[in-house]
């Protein structure tokens, strides 16, 4: 049951509250909510052998008495008064040693968190960090580092014993792969660096999309901390791996492309492949009443589904309620995978059996801070795997305080009545659950003042299956480890949430049916995200985004088949993300909702420009069915390019003719259409070598495209100067016909230097706007704008005077302070005027431009026809979907 100070309940006797009676969590019975607080006062005697572990920490509190909040979003946060136990049983009256005591000098506060146990249960890792440096920059505090404990010797060792480079990175969650390595989350992007190195840039960090700290990725390293291999490339947060008893790799992953702000859990192979959305991508707001809610610290269960705290991002109590997840079966809570995708409501209200609490009782998941549990909640939980149904759990009972006097008091249906009563300091204490029983019986009571936050059982389990890299030349195309590239097949580009949305993908596909003019989708365009440093690697400009918060890289384009299929190479180690186009190169449709990666080799299939949301798993049927039988021809299509069984136009061609590679132009020749039906489709082609002015990708990148190929794109290099390009046409005389530079009519002067207002109230010169280090063009073209007019020998902004009138269309006359008419020099009474503007819309509109009107003045007919060439529009509209940055590199941009 969840209480709201605001409202008022009519609650059942709560004989939990004589918890406080006993001071603290130590007895009581919850009947009144179906389970609760067991009578037993003696240990349970099947887990008083297995050993252990736990972190017991002072309860962190702000300034004010307040306590501080955990943010998943923060993973390197540092509160000190932390240390890790072991009891060799789970009963109180067995001895407590300190594991982390002595590690530093006595009296300073470190931070423990993340435990972790092996499968044989004879070690265990952890993050600790250690004390404050006082007076030290946040650049030179320590960082979190893994631990590891055996219990075979007793020995307490760091996994990265030497100084320097364990502290090249924060490295936390920590977890044991089958083959002895360890998963663990960190900033420390080792691959990343390298490809930036590749790139021509220094070695950092990225940061986050958030641009606020740098971003925790998956690693792996081997038991001495040495070969440490990045595993996922995520442009926000990838946190909290744990290993599945199927070998997978199960994580948290924060997807915050295009500002997405979702939580949700992925998988990975440990080789890196197979990176997939496993649960909960739909299902962000499955709190009470519809609050955002995370599955926080997922792990296995016995039982085989996931173990998670179902809470706030930011807990303010460190607690929530507990769930199991049956990933096995679900994607999200009213998703199953072997059901057809459910547009309708895949993460709603109505339980399919996605996931399910397993608390006793109601627990609140939300951030109002008026909510009161009166079933209190969990900080930690950890399956005993001892072949029983119990955890062992941190847990509070319901705590209030009471407003006058700030007196501990219990949940009662009196005290919940009292104005401005709210919840007290959590009080955690060690518990075991009974989930048949649903009993909570004590295993060691709470302290006033300190909570457990991380519990781990050291019972035996079956080794999880072991997984091994998947090898070049038997698994893994040899020829794609070597150039180091992958190949991406997408069925459908046209599909949305498992539904073929074109108008038909055998009318599409048939040439005789549907020209290629009038194929919606023409390309695919392949985009790469770009790392941002932080401000000590170099603090750039940061009007250097312009109108977004992001930089990308254009990698290439690839022709989408009739069909709407895409086969074709991609790089590796990178953040990607996908769309389709017209022939022109302007967007056609979203991006890709999250950034995806591959690996050296790796084979991605997906169903559409998702990529890796949809589950390999899902049994969710392409709506692209593709050849319906060996030895098929696509209808009036070139007969030497046979389809065998289930195959899309794209795979028929990659087998036969080679996987094809993306383009930094658009290229564009008809390989499908059978001549002897009817004639080909006209070939064209846009390309950076048309331009007069510099192209965004290197020569050897238009001749020859390889994985390492970038259309980098600034606004001052690349699209100012299409503006200030000399466009005179001449006669056969050298005679000035007609001059079509852009500045020449788009300037406040005119050729003679007399001031004007611009053509189309559009200035295209690179003069600075009010001091801004963006060119006044920049602005003009991307922001909204009011008309300006020349008054009295200058250009201002054109302004007229406009009579108020009320709601009923009455003239508002000027009234003095008594509330008197002012009367004019004819007794006349003095309407109230305001100034009004004229706006200007903006001609571009940045990551769309198809929908940008500036593109139609050179349509065939316009006033503008032929001033642009086909290269030139084809670069100003990629640019513009990018984001319409102003640079995207920012060591191109100027330094702040």
């Amino acid at each position: 049951m969840i209480f709201n100070r605001h409202q008022r309940w009519i609650l059942p006797a709560l004989a939990s509250v004589a918890l406080y009676g006993c001071g603290g969590a130590g007895g009581g019975n919850n009947d009144g909510n179906g389970g609760g607080v067991s009578s037993g006062d003696e240990p349970d005697a099947v887990v008083q052998d297995i050993p252990i572990a736990y972190v017991r920490r002072s309860i962190p509190l702000d300034d004010g008495g307040d306590m501080i909040a955990n943010d998943v979003l923060d993973p390197s946060q540092f509160v000190p008064g932390a240390a890790l136990f072991l009891r060799e049983r789970a009963d109180a009256d067995a001895n407590e040693t300190n594991l982390t005591e002595g590690v530093f000098p006595e009296g300073e506060l470190y931070d423990v968190k993340d435990l972790s146990v092996s499968n044989d249960g004879e070690r265990m890792v952890f993050a600790m960090r250690a004390p404050e440096i006082e007076d030290a920059d946040d650049d030179e505090q320590p960082t979190w580092n893994i631990w590891e404990y055996s219990r075979v010797d007793g020995m307490l060792r760091r996994i990265i014993p030497d100084d320097i480079t364990a502290e090249a990175g924060q490295d936390v969650n920590p977890h044991y792969l089958p083959d002895g390595r360890i998963v663990f989350s960190t900033t420390r992007q080792v691959r990343s660096r390298a490809v930036l190195l590749d790139d021509g840039k220094p070695q950092y960090a990225a940061q986050t999309e958030a641009n606020q700290e740098d971003g925790f990725v998956l690693h792996v390293m081997d038991e001495f901390g040495l070969n440490i291999e990045q595993l996922t490339y995520n442009q926000s947060h990838d946190l909290q791996p744990v290993v599945m008893p199927d070998g997978q790799i199960v994580f948290n992953r924060w997807n915050n492309k295009d500002r997405a702000n979702i939580f949700s859990l992925f998988s990975i192979r440990p080789d890196g492949q197979d990176n997939q959305e496993l649960y909960g991508y739909e299902s962000q707001n499955t709190g009470t009443d519809g609050a955002d809610a995370i599955f926080f610290a997922p792990q296995a269960m016995a039982d085989g589904r996931i173990l998670s705290l179902h809470r706030p991002r930011e807990a303010e109590n460190w607690g929530g309620d507990l769930i199991a997840i049956d990933a096995e079966n679900f994607s999200d809570r009213n998703q199953d995978i072997a059901l057809p995708i459910n547009v309708d409501d895949p993460g709603g209200e109505v339980m399919m059996g996605g996931q399910v609490s397993l608390a006793f009782g109601e627990i609140p998941v939300d951030d109002d801070p008026n909510t009161i549990s009166l079933n209190g909640y969990f900080a930690a939980a950890a399956d005993l795997f001892d072949q029983t149904p119990r955890l062992l759990v941190s847990w509070t009972d319901c705590r209030l305080e009471d407003p006058d006097d700030g007196a501990i008091i219990p949940c009662l249906e009196d005290n919940l009545a009292i104005e401005g009563i709210q919840e007290a300091i959590p009080l955690y204490g060690l518990w075991i659950y009974n989930l048949d029983e649903l009993t909570l019986q004590p295993l060691f009571p709470a302290t006033p003042g300190e909570m457990y936050t991380d519990i781990v059982s050291f019972g035996a389990r079956a080794e999880d299956l072991f997984l091994a890299d998947r090898q070049a030349g038997v698994d893994l195309q040899q020829t794609l480890v070597d150039e180091n590239l992958a190949e991406l097949h997408i069925r459908n580009v046209y599909e949305v949430a498992g539904e073929d949305a074109s108008v038909g993908i055998a009318t599409l596909a048939d040439p005789v049916l549907t020209t290629a003019d009038e194929r919606p989708a023409r390309f695919l365009k392949i985009e790469k995200a770009v790392s941002i440093p932080d401000d000590d690697v170099f603090d750039f400009e940061r009007s250097a985004f312009g109108f977004t918060n992001v930089m990308r890289e254009i990698i290439g384009y690839v022709p989408v088949e009739p069909d709407g299929s895409v086969k074709t190479v991609i790089p590796t180690d990178v953040a990607l993300t996908v769309s389709i186009t017209n022939a022109l190169g302007q967007r056609v449709s979203r991006t890709s909702p999250n950034w995806f990666t591959a690996r050296a080799g790796e084979e991605i299939e997906s169903a559409d420009l998702s990529v890796s949301l949809r589950r390999l798993d899902a049994t969710q049927p392409s709506s692209n069915p593709g050849a319906p039988a060996n030895g098929f021809n696509f209808p009036n299509t070139e007969p030497l390019l046979i389809a065998f069984l289930g195959e899309t136009m794209a795979e028929t061609f990659a087998r036969i003719n080679g996987t094809r590679e993306p383009s930094v132009d658009l290229v564009f020749n008809d390989d499908w259409t059978n001549p002897a039906i009817r004639p080909k489709f006209d070939s064209f082609e846009y390309r950076y070598a048309d331009l007069s002015t510099e192209a965004p990708a290197t020569e050897g990148c238009q001749l020859d495209w390889d994985g390492s190929c970038r259309v980098e794109i600034h606004y001052p290099d690349h699209i100012q100067v299409l503006w200030d390009l000399d466009r005179t046409v001449s006669d056969d005389m050298g005679n000035v016909i007609s001059d079509n530079t852009c500045t020449v009519c788009h300037n406040t002067r005119d050729a003679m230097g007399e001031l004007q207002v611009p053509a189309g109230q559009l200035e295209l010169t690179q003069m600075p706007l009010d001091g801004n280090q963006q060119f006044r063009s920049f602005r003009e073209l991307g922001a909204n704008d009011n008309e300006d007019a020349i008054v009295d020998g200058a250009l201002v902004e054109r302004t007229e005077e406009q009579i108020v009138t009320d709601g009923n269309g009455n003239v508002v006359f000027q009234m003095d302070d008594d509330g008197n008419l002012i009367l004019d020099d004819d007794g006349n009474p003095i309407p109230e005027t305001i100034l009004i503007t004229f706006p200007v819309a903006r001609s571009l509109a940045p990551n769309n431009a198809q929908g940008s009107r500036f593109f139609d003045l050179f349509e065939a007919g316009q006033s503008h026809e032929g001033f642009l060439s086909q290269a030139e529009l084809k670069l100003i509209g990629e640019w513009l979907d990018l984001g319409g940055q102003y640079y995207n590199d920012p060591f191109d941009a100027p330094e702040d």
